[in-house]
């Protein structure tokens, strides 16, 4: 009798054992399928901060600068909120930063973004907050894959943006603020719709100087936006002559494009304008606050 229900427990003891292997077999291979589909939205992109006495980054650095704290939190809490009245330059040889306004878009920049992944080559784009509100999967792409992202204000609508300075802040910190609630960090830099000139007085400058923000400018563009390079071929023409124009610009040679809906012909002009770039031996980097001036 004894010998019967010792041969009985261990077959339960064997069946338990089996069932709890099996178990953890199934919970195991559950976890890798999770995992898998969890891991790629949790990589973070290269990118380096400033500090929060708002200290920046070496001039030599090459990867896109964001800040922990918008605006807003850094004021509740007490922090600087500049990096002061001067700043470090990086000037290099032949070194080419590709730009992108008006964005982001689904198709355009999607196809944009492809095209750098193919190229190993990190770009900035200058987001407008309608956009980001439209499209914030593109944003979360763009700042994933270590590209540079800076504000291009709300509504691009120049006459409610240069009706004041406090407008135009306004839109910059509405647009920041949404940008920081998809990606966690917020931008440094801006970009002034149409350029600051003509638009910007000295108390411009010093409202954006006031809460960190470095406007970036440029000193090429491809004309996709102003009817000179509507074709792919065009812009590529465009540039190729400024190119030869002005060859000083090659120790900071900031190319304006647009990646807005309409603008397919900019899609089609980045393959031959990245190859001329590098025939000509330029590298290219991302946009900081060390980007010198345009000009």
């Amino acid at each position: 009798m004894i010998a019967k229900l010792k041969l009985a427990l261990g077959c339960v003891l064997i069946v338990v054992l089996a069932s709890a292997g099996l178990t953890m077999h199934v919970m195991s291979h559950s976890f890798d399928r999770v995992r898998s589909v969890v891991m790629p939205f949790e990589r973070q992109a290269k990118e380096v901060y400033v500090g929060d006495e708002f200290s920046l980054p070496p001039a030599d650095n090459d990867l896109p600068v964001y800040d922990r704290y918008t605006t807003r939190e850094r004021r509740a809490k007490g922090l600087p909120q500049t990096y002061g009245a001067k700043r470090s330059y990086f000037y290099g040889d032949h070194v080419a930063y590709l730009t992108f306004d008006d964005g982001p878009s689904q198709a355009n920049t999607e196809k944009i973004l492809d095209i750098l992944e193919r190229e190993n080559i990190r770009a900035t784009f200058f987001l407008t907050g309608r956009n980001v509100s439209r499209y914030p999967d593109v944003v979360r792409r763009i700042y994933q894959s270590g590209h540079g992202i800076g504000v291009h204000s709300y509504s691009h609508d120049y006459k409610k943006l240069y009706s004041s300075p406090q407008a135009y802040i306004d839109e910059l910190l509405k647009t920041e603020e949404m940008i920081y609630h998809i990606i966690g960090v917020r931008p440094v830099i801006s970009r002034a719709p149409g350029g600051t000139a003509g638009h910007f007085t000295k108390e411009y400058w010093q409202a954006i100087q006031d809460i960190g923000y470095v406007d970036v400018g440029w000193n090429a563009l491809t004309g996709d936006a102003d009817g000179t390079g509507k074709t792919a071929a065009k812009a590529v023409e465009n540039l190729r002559s400024q190119l030869v124009a002005r060859p000083y610009l090659n120790t900071h040679l900031i190319i304006l494009m647009h990646d807005a809906a309409g603008h397919e012909e900019t899609v089609k002009a980045l393959p031959p304008i990245i190859a001329m770039l590098k025939q000509q031996g330029y590298a290219f980097r991302v946009v900081t606050p060390s980007t010198p001036p345009a000009w």
